[in-house]
């Protein structure tokens, strides 16, 4: 049974505006309106907008910018919060500022919070986050349960850098497929995620979705809006191939 038909994953498998949910295709670290019209053009149906990183700002995107492009996104596109945030009072403030339909908790936050998360704003997705380092990954997976948890991605630690999310390195697909089995959330593959890599990982690993962050970057940073497009088409091809 793929993860995308597990019976708990269809228990709540639509998003706010009716959206499919989870979404196939997302692009994270979107941070002007431009890329974010784009996206949508060429077959992404979901953004990633990291905010309150421990960081400061990403890439110049404030929650003003936020709003303004989740605002102007056709209805067909999910808006995705990304963020360190981890309490319930600072995440429903900010997915209600900036008009977020779902969240990603990249660093985490406890059952107790979420649940008080849950509470406050009831239609916003939860996605939490695997990093998957070796076979002991399998067993976080089994943190992440309906109905608290809406989905969970994927994503790789790079040792060099000691970097979480967009790092730019792929993981053990090997060990992705087996979570994908024995998740009982839907799953999104990320970690390393390129147009050139993105079909062979979805045909190995089955995920619900895909997330590319680096992997559709320019070297300075920039999004580059020909790996995008390469990356929605081919991601869109393997989802065919599997569904």
């Amino acid at each position: 049974m793929r993860n995308c038909d597990h019976p708990s994953a269809l228990r709540n498998n639509r998003a706010p505006h009716g959206l499919p949910w989870p979404p196939r295709i997302q692009v994270a670290g979107v941070s002007s309106l431009e890329e974010a019209l784009f996206c949508a053009s060429v077959g992404v149906d979901a953004l990633g907008l990291t905010l309150e990183l421990p960081t400061g700002i990403h890439d110049g995107l404030d929650r003003a910018t936020a709003r303004r492009i989740i605002e102007a996104l056709p209805s067909v596109v999910l808006p995705v919060v990304i963020t360190y945030l981890d309490t319930a009072q600072d995440a429903a403030a900010l997915v209600q500022e900036v008009r977020g339909q779902a969240i990603q908790f990249h660093g985490g936050i406890t059952p107790k919070e979420l649940e008080r998360f849950r509470s406050a704003v009831p239609a916003v997705k939860t996605i939490g986050r695997v990093t998957v380092i070796d076979r002991s990954s399998v067993d976080m997976v089994g943190l992440f349960l309906p109905p608290l948890w809406d989905a969970v991605i994927l994503d790789s630690y790079d040792p060099a850098t000691g970097r979480l999310g967009a790092t730019g390195v792929t993981h053990d697909w090997a060990v992705s497929a087996l979570i994908v089995k024995v998740a009982k959330a839907p799953v999104i593959l990320a970690g390393g995620l390129t147009p050139e890599n993105v079909a062979q990982a979805i045909l190995t690993v089955r995920p619900a979705g895909v997330d590319a962050h680096s992997g559709v970057e320019n070297e300075d940073g920039s999004r580059n809006f020909d790996r995008i497009k390469a990356f929605a088409q081919a991601a869109n091809e393997a989802f065919r191939q599997i569904h």
